[in-house]
């Protein structure tokens, strides 16, 4: 069986994972990133990702306190 080294193991790819990763890797470290969420498609997940402000129904309205 073969096995794997790392010198760097980062747990979670949120924003602060994901980028203790790519400073590690970055600096020459052998990185493994690991995450145990499920693959988010923006355009599935988020329909409004590509939307200009202008583009949403309540745009310029306040929203109410109460």
């Amino acid at each position: 069986m073969k096995s794997n080294t790392f010198d760097t193991i980062v747990v979670g790819a949120g924003m602060s994972g994901g980028w203790a990763a790519k400073e590690f890797s970055e600096q020459g470290f052998k990185t493994l990133l690991l995450e145990r969420g499920p693959n988010v498609e923006h355009l599935k997940y988020y329909p409004t990702t590509n939307m200009q402000p202008w583009e949403f129904k309540h745009r310029r309205r306040l929203t109410s306190v109460f």
